[in-house]
């Protein structure tokens, strides 16, 4: 913004996005990351190559944390290959998925059940699927995103998430890798590999919900997906739920 005093929240916002798309590694959460995030999601022997949902997602489910899934209505928020959207979708949700990955999302839509639809979107700056949604959940997203968007980041959950809804996260665990502090970020632009964040970390920052559960992801569940350098969280947007042990 040449000759252009800041003045605005939006100003400040789009100053510290070219900060972050002028590192080396560029700002991953804009639409022009959409060829790594594609190679990346694609490459054989990656670990989000799996079909497999979430280990969080189906303990959720089996123990009634997620309240009835047949007939809600969900947005995944880097859906990636959809494979937690076809989950959703096959406990009878009508799912929006959403990715920057552009031509990821081409090749598999197809195989998607048709309460399924993926869209390239970009959550912190594109038009949203219209409407609130009984669920929103997030596996793997919010770690990759600056620390000045994290402000727009709750600006659009709190309005795509329903009264009385549920809002799920899957993170990097802090001391699970080396990650730079907020402040480096902000002054470099480089945020490594991603974030990592405590379960206290993700109780602070989505503060105006409900938690319900907060724990490290599980590795010994079969047909599910889990690392042990991933935490979780379970958010209510009303105070309906005990906070599960």
């Amino acid at each position: 913004m040449p000759n252009t005093r800041l003045h605005t929240v939006d100003q400040l916002l789009d100053i510290l996005d070219e900060v972050v798309a002028a590192s080396g590694r560029g700002d991953r959460s804009q639409k022009s990351a959409a060829g790594f995030w594609t190679e990346m999601l694609t490459k054989p022997g990656h670990p989000l190559g799996t079909r497999l949902p979430d280990e969080t997602l189906v303990d959720w489910h089996e123990r009634g944390l997620l309240d009835e899934l047949h007939g809600a209505r969900v947005l995944d928020i880097g859906c990636g290959s959809g494979r937690n959207s076809r989950w959703f979708a096959d406990q009878g949700a009508t799912v929006e998925g959403i990715d920057l990955a552009a031509p990821l999302l081409e090749s598999v839509r197809s195989t998607m059940p048709e309460s399924v639809r993926l869209t390239a979107t970009d959550f912190l700056r594109d038009p949203l699927p219209a409407g609130q949604f009984d669920v929103v959940y997030d596996s793997g997203c919010f770690h990759h995103i600056a620390p000045h968007r994290r402000l727009t980041y709750l600006e659009r959950l709190a309005s795509a998430l329903r009264p009385g809804g549920l809002f799920g996260i899957i993170t990097f665990a802090a001391g699970s890798v080396d990650t730079p502090s907020d402040r480096q970020v902000l002054t470099d632009g480089d945020s490594g590999g991603g974030m990592t964040f405590g379960l206290g970390d993700l109780q602070e920052i989505f503060g105006h919900l409900t938690p319900v559960e907060l724990r490290a992801v599980r590795t010994d569940r079969e047909a599910t997906f889990g690392a042990d350098f991933l935490n979780a969280g379970l958010f209510s947007s009303a105070a309906r739920h005990p906070t599960a042990g």
